[in-house]
C-alpha cells in the first residue's frame, strides 16, 4: 500500500503541470518570505489592536511618527508583495511553461500580466470599484494564488502549441528581435482574446465565482454553527481551499468575525456575567473550535513541519526555508513557508493539511464535553501566536494552555510519517531526474 501511493505521488510530481507550478513557487518564495514579515510587523506591532503592540504598551511607549512610518511602510510592503503576488505567479508559471517547450519564455510572461490584469479590471468593474485601482483587486492577491498560476500555465500552454522554437543566444540584434516579436504575436494574440473571455466570466459571474462575500458566508457558517457534523466538513473544506492556494476563507477565520455573530456574543454576555464560561450556551461553537484548535491562528501544521525540519536535519536548503520563516509563522503568517517549502499543491502534504485539523476539532470536542477545557469565547488581539489563542480567549485558563500544547505535539507527531514519506519520495524524484540527466547526455 506504501509503494503505491509513494508511486502515485511520484506520477503526480513528474506532470508537467505540477514541475512548472513548484518552479514558480520556488521563484516567488522570496518575496513570500518579505510579505511574511511585514504582515508580521502590521498585524503583531503596528495595529492598535494587535499583540505586541499591546503587550508591549506602544499606545505610550512608541512615538506617533515612529508608529506612522512603521504602519505605512509594512502597508505598503503587503501591498506590493502579496497584493501583487498573482502578477509575479502568472508571469513566471507563463514562462516556465514556455520554457520547457523552449518556446518564448519573455513574451508568454508579458502576455499573461496583460490577461490577469485585464481580468483584476473586470472584477473591479464587476464588484462597482472601477474607479479604483485594479492592482487593489482581489485577483491579484495572493488568496488568489491557484487563479494566477492557471492563467499562467493557461498562456504558457497557448505559447506552446501557437509559438515557435526559440534557442536562447547571448546577444540579439535588432532584426533578430523584431522576428521573434512577430513568430510571438499570434499566440499572443489567441491569449489576450482567451483573457477577454474569461474577464466577461468574472465580470458576468463573480457574484457567483470570484465575490469574496461567497466565502465570508463560508466563515460565518463554520464560525455560527454549533452542531459538530456541520463544522467538521466545512473546515475539511477551508483547509482543502488553502492546499489548493484559495486563502480567502482561512484568512477570515480570526475572532473579529467571529465575535459577529449572535449565537457568539451570547456565549460572551454569559461569561462576562458569570466571570467564566464553562457552562456557556453555545459549547461547540466554530468559533471556538476551528481557529483556537483546529487551525491555532492558521500556523497548526506549518509550525508543526518547521519544527520537524529543524530536529530533523532534513537538508541545508529544508532547514534554511524552515529557519527563515520560523519567526512569522510563530505569529500566524505562514504564506513565507507554504511558498517556500512548497505546501500548496503538494501532494505529500494534502493529507495532513486538511485532516489534522480536523483531528484537532474533534479532541478539542471532546475535551470541552468532559470539561478538560472551557470554550474561548474572549476576543483574542491580531498577531497572537496560535498556541497562545485559547490561552486569551478563555481569559487565561491554564488548562486550556497545556491542552493546546500537548495538542501541538500531537500534530507533530501525527506529521513524523509524513516527513519520512516525503524523504523517501524526494530521493526517488533525485534518481530519476539523475537517469533522465544521463540518458539526454
Amino acid at each position: 500500500m506504501g509503494e503505491r501511493i509513494i508511486s502515485l505521488i511520484l506520477i503526480i510530481r513528474r506532470l508537467p503541470i505540477f514541475r512548472i507550478f513548484q518552479r514558480t513557487l520556488g521563484m516567488l518564495m522570496p518575496i513570500a518570505i518579505i510579505g511574511s514579515y511585514f504582515k508580521l510587523l502590521r498585524d503583531a506591532v503596528f495595529s492598535p489592536d494587535s499583540f505586541i503592540y499591546n503587550i508591549l504598551n506602544f499606545d505610550e511607549t512608541m512615538p506617533d511618527k515612529i508608529w506612522y512610518a512603521g504602519s505605512f511602510i509594512c502597508n505598503g510592503f503587503v501591498r506590493v508583495t502579496f497584493g501583487l503576488f498573482g502578477l509575479y505567479a502568472a508571469y513566471f508559471a507563463a514562462r516556465y511553461t514556455a520554457r520547457l517547450y523552449h518556446k518564448d519564455s519573455t513574451l508568454a510572461g508579458m502576455t499573461a500580466v496583460m490577461v490577469i490584469m485585464f481580468c483584476a479590471y473586470a472584477n473591479n468593474v464587476g464588484n462597482k470599484l472601477g474607479n479604483k485601482s485594479m492592482f487593489s483587486s482581489s485577483v491579484l492577491q495572493i488568496n488568489a494564488l491557484l487563479l494566477a498560476l492557471l492563467i499562467g500555465y493557461a498562456v504558457g500552454e497557448i505559447f506552446h502549441w501557437l509559438g515557435k522554437n526559440r534557442q536562447p543566444v547571448e546577444f540579439e540584434h535588432v532584426h533578430r528581435v523584431r522576428a521573434r516579436a512577430w513568430n510571438a504575436l499570434l499566440p499572443a494574440s489567441v491569449s489576450i482574446i482567451a483573457g477577454m473571455i474569461l474577464g466577461i466570466i468574472i465580470y458576468e459571474l463573480q457574484i457567483k465565482i470570484l465575490s469574496s462575500s461567497t466565502f465570508k458566508e463560508l466563515v460565518i457558517q463554520i464560525q455560527s454553527s454549533n452542531n459538530l457534523l456541520e463544522i467538521i466538513p466545512l473546515a475539511f473544506v477551508v483547509m482543502l481551499l488553502s492546499w489548493i492556494g484559495i486563502g480567502y476563507p482561512l484568512t477570515s477565520l480570526s475572532t473579529a468575525t467571529a465575535l459577529t455573530s449572535g449565537v457568539a456574543t451570547v456565549n460572551l454576555s454569559y461569561a462576562l456575567k458569570h466571570g467564566g464560561s464553562w457552562n456557556v450556551q453555545y459549547k461547540f461553537l466554530g468559533s471556538s473550535l476551528v481557529y483556537p484548535y483546529g487551525a491555532m491562528g492558521g500556523a497548526s501544521v506549518v509550525l508543526a513541519l518547521i519544527v520537524i525540519i529543524l530536529l530533523s536535519h532534513q537538508n541545508k536548503e529544508t532547514e534554511n526555508i524552515a529557519k527563515a520563516n520560523l519567526l512569522p509563522v510563530a505569529f500566524n503568517s505562514t504564506w513565507g513557508f507554504m511558498i517556500g517549502m512548497p505546501i500548496i499543491l503538494n501532494p505529500v502534504l494534502f493529507l495532513p493539511i486538511v485532516l489534522i485539523p480536523v483531528i484537532n476539532i474533534i479532541i478539542a470536542s471532546i475535551a470541552i464535553f468532559l470539561h478538560i477545557i472551557t470554550p474561548c469565547v474572549y476576543p483574542v488581539l491580531k498577531g497572537t501566536p496560535g498556541i497562545l489563542i485559547s490561552f486569551f480567549g478563555s481569559n487565561g485558563n491554564w488548562s486550556n494552555l497545556v491542552f493546546s500544547i500537548c495538542l501541538f505535539i500531537l500534530d507533530i507527531l501525527m506529521l513524523i510519517p509524513i516527513s519520512l514519506l516525503g524523504k523517501r519520495i524526494e530521493r526517488k524524484l533525485k534518481a530519476y531526474e539523475y537517469e533522465k540527466g544521463q540518458e539526454s547526455a
